[in-house]
């Protein structure tokens, strides 16, 4: 069975979502909230400490942007989820978009991070600022950060708005094995990585939903549960293969 989302709840600050992944639970967070984003990162580093996980810490990370010349309509506003049922609008009103250029690389729109089984995905392209300990987080050389596709990732942080400073971003591809120990390195896609290293078949990248809009205000559920899976695929990974010893 391949991966599924369903809406969990909404509100006035965030969105969250729960993916289901061959068994697994994850536990979505979508928001441009400060505080919102400082609570996550609290809560995975209190529940990652030394007093209940074995390894040191895994992040795995995604970064998207929109692809140049890609305008969406007018977004609904900024920070306002209406009510607090799934149901509900995840904006109301409507802000000016984020000002793009057409002769430079797109700004980057989300980042996502996946601890474990909780993942967030941060509207960066809708923040009017993230808060310090996201800096800090990020630019910990005592956590190893996995994603995978990712030789732009790290620059485009630093180039961005906020200026995120990622320490260490490893490629997943060069460092997993399959079950027989082989390294995968670069000749495999992402469906071949999942498949041969956790034995799940059909979970893919899908290019359509991969150059879709990401700097809407509604995210649609394709891109919710791509990002997502990609972040804690990457993290599962990273444990698994003890990335932090590389």
């Amino acid at each position: 069975m391949a991966p599924t989302i369903r809406t969990a709840a909404s509100y006035s600050t965030h969105k969250e979502y729960t993916v289901e992944f061959f068994g697994e639970e994850l536990i979505v967070t979508l928001t441009n909230d400060s505080s919102v984003i400082s609570q996550w990162i609290d809560d995975v580093l209190y529940y990652n400490s030394r007093r209940f996980s074995s390894h040191p810490l895994v992040v795995g990370v995604g970064v998207q942007w929109t692809p140049p010349g890609y305008f969406s309509d007018s977004p609904p506003a900024y920070n306002d989820y209406a009510d607090s049922s799934p149901e509900s609008d995840y904006y109301a009103e409507s802000p000016p978009p984020p000002e793009r250029c057409h002769n430079s690389r797109p700004p980057v729109d989300t980042l996502q991070l996946c601890v474990g089984n909780r993942c967030i995905i941060i509207q960066l392209s809708h923040c009017y600022c993230v808060p310090v300990v996201l800096h800090s987080f990020v630019g910990d050389r005592e956590t190893t950060f996995v994603g995978v596709y990712n030789g732009q990732d790290a620059r485009r942080l630093h180039e961005s708005e906020h200026q995120l400073v990622i320490w260490n971003l490893l490629n997943l591809r060069k460092y997993v094995v399959d079950s027989q120990g082989r390294h995968v390195r670069g000749r495999c896609s992402f469906e071949e990585i999942v498949e041969v290293c956790l034995g799940r078949r059909g979970v893919r990248l899908d290019r359509t939903v991969s150059m879709s809009d990401w700097s809407a205000f509604n995210l649609c559920d394709d891109q919710i549960l791509q990002a997502s899976v990609e972040a804690f695929v990457c993290c599962k990974l990273g444990v698994l293969n003890h990335l932090w010893e590389v």
